[in-house]
């Protein structure tokens, strides 16, 4: 089952994520810049890859692959 719809990279590492559900949220991401696992995506030409295969948001053809719980996660406690 798939859990994204689409997603659209926004201005200051911020991600517009539509839902297959019909809800739609942004996820600040640049919170978490520092981090190791979310390191790369301060390369604002990587951040801009962003694409969904319906359950992962996936950079660089594959090269940072973060999941719907993962998102959420960050949307949650920031």
């Amino acid at each position: 089952m798939n859990y994204i719809k689409s997603v659209l990279p926004m201005k200051g590492y911020r991600l517009f994520m539509e839902m297959e559900s019909g809800s739609s949220l942004i996820i600040d991401l640049s919170v978490k810049l520092h981090a190791m696992k979310y390191k790369e995506l301060a390369d604002e030409a990587l951040f801009k890859t962003a694409s969904t295969d319906g359950n992962y948001v996936i950079w660089g053809g594959g090269r940072v692959r973060l999941t719907v719980n993962e998102l959420m996660e960050v949307a949650l406690l920031g």
